[in-house]
């Protein structure tokens, strides 16, 4: 709550009014970029779903193939390892922020709900606030701990600091703060609360997809967050880390947090409409093939029929074979082995 305490007092550069104007025109342009083929966007929502899901392991520092992702999110088996457990409860949550309804509204029971939902697959009581304070640790870029970036607040104080963190945020709508510096500001202050004993990046992320959607920004629900975040997880850390230190004190600098957010939902955009545009470009009556070609030309190193199968999880085997073969015969791929273990790879002429 301490950044949104005082977002009266700060001020922004040209850069970043920039920025808000950027999104803006995302947002104006939104209604009409994802008013295309159903298809279309079922599709690019199933691959946003599984990859939200595989990366948001990977930034809590869970890893595990996409093959298990995909069929734990199609929830083709019952979780059983604590590792799987972790990934289906992401998935359920997920499911309710990214498209909210629309009564739906951030409080603190939903936070609890959203964390009793993480864990419901694992003898872990989900939901309750941590009972020991934390010391949150500095570590450099080897992995290598330098230090205490800063200490939570004491479990004592996290249910009051909780209710003032969403009464502040209600205040924020209510008055008409613009909604890109207020969820940016409540994702801050809640990881410096840090309520959980585990699970408070997860959670974080999720009401951060929940507040953007009931802001009317979609594109949560089209490109996944997640992934852009661990494709400059540096940037990412480094961002918090600079925007955390001296929290306690409020006399944080928020900024580098918060131009990290503008410039990923700005990468988001630009991705989802490529990725809407290209394939009504390419051959708006065949999507999936142009997903699939799409992803093809995109691999730079030899790939097998399943290795498309993972990263388009709404395509069957025998349309990426159908499009595979067909890219041959066109000279733009070439085979790599023969029988089970056969790869391809682009031709040197395509």
């Amino acid at each position: 709550m301490k950044t949104l305490q005082n977002l009266s007092n700060y001020t922004f550069s040209s850069y970043q009014l920039g920025l808000f104007r950027q999104l803006g025109e995302f947002k104006g342009r939104q209604l009409v970029t994802v008013r295309q083929q159903p298809e279309v966007l079922d599709t690019l929502r199933q691959i946003a779903v599984l990859e939200s899901v595989e990366y948001s392991s990977r930034l809590d520092g869970i890893t595990v193939s996409r093959e298990l992702v995909r069929r734990l999110v199609h929830k083709e088996f019952q979780p059983v390892l604590a590792i799987e457990s972790q990934i289906a409860g992401y998935r359920d949550s997920l499911d309710m922020v990214v498209e909210p309804g629309e009564h739906m509204t951030l409080s603190v029971s939903l936070i609890r709900q959203l964390h009793t939902m993480l864990y419901h697959h694992l003898p872990h009581e989900g939901g309750r606030w941590r009972v020991t304070n934390k010391e949150i640790v500095e570590r450099d870029s080897r992995g290598q701990k330098v230090g205490i970036l800063y200490r939570t607040i004491p479990a004592s104080s996290i249910a009051g600091a909780m209710e003032e963190l969403i009464a502040l945020y209600h205040e924020g709508l209510q008055q008409q703060v613009e909604p890109l510096l207020l969820i940016p500001a409540v994702v801050l202050d809640f990881l410096c609360i840090h309520p959980f004993s585990d699970g408070n990046s997860r959670i974080a992320w999720l009401i951060m997809s929940m507040m953007l959607a009931l802001s009317g920004y979609r594109v949560a629900e089209l490109i996944s967050l997640e992934r852009l975040f661990v494709r400059h997880e540096q940037s990412y850390k480094r961002a918090l880390q600079l925007s955390v230190k001296g929290w306690h004190e409020g006399t944080h600098n928020p900024m580098p947090w918060c131009d990290f957010f503008l410039n990923t939902l700005i990468r988001a955009y630009d991705e989802m409409e490529d990725k809407i545009h290209t394939l009504q470009w390419e051959g708006s009556r065949a999507p999936k093939s142009q997903l699939i070609r799409g992803a093809i030309e995109q691999t730079r190193r030899a790939f097998s029929i399943a290795d498309i199968c993972l990263q388009i999880p709404t395509v069957s085997r025998e349309l990426v074979k159908k499009v595979v073969q067909q890219m041959r015969s066109e000279g733009l791929l070439a085979p790599v082995g023969k029988g089970r273990g056969a790869q391809w790879q682009k031709s040197q002429s395509g």
